[in-house]
């Protein structure tokens, strides 16, 4: 399957965040899986890209037109460049079956939240998978929950993606998703 993660690109994130995506990648490449990713090569991003390289997984890099300099350097075995970070965002949730966001700053909100109005707005539903690790996303989820009991958002929207907090439960996420057919 081709698996969109979405996490940050900065290099000043802590050691700890870069090593649980370079775990997430080997399990993902390990099990054949093929990364879609928005094109950078550093912070959790690049690492990421090169944990697949090591693996010997296959890469999609997708980035935005003024990034093409940065993913045209990777060695990605396909790729694509969209004229802004929108169609980028659009572009990263075509080319996947799976969507995993990890931990990350705005960008990696916006994609998390663009990839969710996709889904509900969409005729394809991908399956979307909040890494909620060392419950970083735990804040946001109590937020949205309010949002829920204040009915700016339904059930339906808070249902339209899965949490996991480790790859055992990511592991045991994408057996369900395979086991309902989602995947």
């Amino acid at each position: 399957m081709r698996v969109f993660v979405g996490c940050s690109a900065s290099d000043s994130v802590d050691s700890v965040y870069k090593d649980m995506a370079s775990e997430v990648a080997t399990y993902l490449a390990k099990e054949g899986h093929k990364l879609v990713f928005g094109g950078f090569d550093h912070g959790m991003m690049g690492k990421i890209f090169m944990t697949y390289k090591y693996e010997g997984g296959k890469t999609k890099g997708i980035a935005s037109v003024e990034d093409a300099e940065v993913l045209e350097s990777l060695e990605v075995d396909a790729s694509d460049i969209a004229a802004n970070t929108f169609e980028r965002t659009k572009k990263l949730y075509e080319a996947a079956e799976i969507v995993i966001i990890l931990p990350g700053g705005l960008g990696t909100l916006a994609e998390f939240f663009s990839m969710i109005d996709y889904y509900r707005t969409g005729r394809i539903k991908k399956p979307i998978i909040l890494f909620n690790y060392d419950d970083f996303y735990t804040p946001l989820l109590e937020y949205l929950k309010e949002l829920y009991d204040s009915r700016f958002v339904n059930k339906n929207d808070l249902k339209s993606f899965n949490i996991v907090k480790d790859v055992d439960g990511l592991n045991f996420c994408l057996k369900e998703l395979k086991v309902k057919g989602e995947i």
